[in-house]
């Protein structure tokens, strides 16, 4: 049983598939109900957070881009398919559901120290990589699977403003006054809609886009200008707090073609 207490993102792909739960996934500025068959696929640096008032059962798998892109052939490029399906959900059957769940439980179990073995548990990744974005070839897959939640839909025009605006200096007192809502309603309804707060969604957001523009060559204090913060060692903090490593280095490490 587990729960996703915070919002986050990480730098790998992930492919989770929900075994129960009655609740929401939060996807970057969109709501996904969470139910037993529930398949997800989000490329790297995807905010998300689920949204569910108890634990639920799941199965997930990170893997590196940089891992998919030395399975990828000419005809297969698995890291492009995955930023152009990121984001979208699946809703197996049973069948399929019984199916991908054995998959990730022989993944799970060790290679073994016998000759091969390391070859062996590649191909049963490799076999479980090519079953999961085979699910996933459907361009709709995810057209009829958004969530009704409908204080996220009060709330959906300030989810998709924020990440547009990160530049703009955005307190809660200047959000309120643009949309025409009261203050203490606007946070009210967020962190009930989403589980976590205004200014918890707009940091993650600015951290991304800093994230984005290090990877640009840019110097780190005008990033953290142009994300929104207006004290170079206050976004050194909050960067290294999100990412577990300082702007200078994540830069160094991209722009050095290592990963972050």
């Amino acid at each position: 049983m587990w729960q996703m207490h915070r919002l986050h993102f990480h730098e790998d792909v992930e492919i989770l598939l929900s075994l129960s739960g009655s609740g929401n996934f939060f996807i970057e500025d969109e709501f996904y109900p969470l139910r037993r068959g529930a398949l997800f696929l989000l490329r790297e640096a995807t905010l998300h957070k689920s949204v569910v008032n108890d634990p639920y059962k799941r199965y997930v798998l990170h893997i590196s881009p940089e891992t998919l892109q030395e399975f990828s052939t000419q005809r297969s490029d698995l890291v492009a398919f995955t930023q152009k399906v990121s984001g979208r959900n699946k809703q197996l059957n049973d069948e399929q559901t019984h199916a991908l769940t054995e998959m990730f439980r022989e993944l799970e179990g060790p290679c073994g120290s016998f000759f091969c073995g390391d070859i062996k548990r590649t191909a049963r990744l490799l076999d479980f990589l090519i079953a999961t974005f085979s699910l996933f070839e459907d361009a709709e897959t995810n057209s009829k699977n958004k969530s009704t939640n409908f204080d996220f839909a009060k709330i959906a025009p300030l989810i998709k403003y924020i990440p547009a605006n990160i530049a703009e200096p955005l307190s809660l007192d200047n959000l309120s006054a643009h949309f025409f809502i009261d203050k203490y309603h606007m946070c009210h309804i967020f962190k009930s809609a989403t589980g976590f707060s205004v200014m918890e969604y707009i940091i993650h957001c600015r951290v991304l886009k800093a994230r984005e523009l290090l990877r640009q060559g840019l110097r780190v204090q005008e990033v953290g200008e142009r994300v929104g913060f207006r004290n170079n060692a206050h976004f050194i903090r909050t960067f290294g707090a999100l990412t577990g490593t300082s702007p200078k280095r994540y830069a160094k490490k991209y722009l050095l073609g290592e990963k972050a």
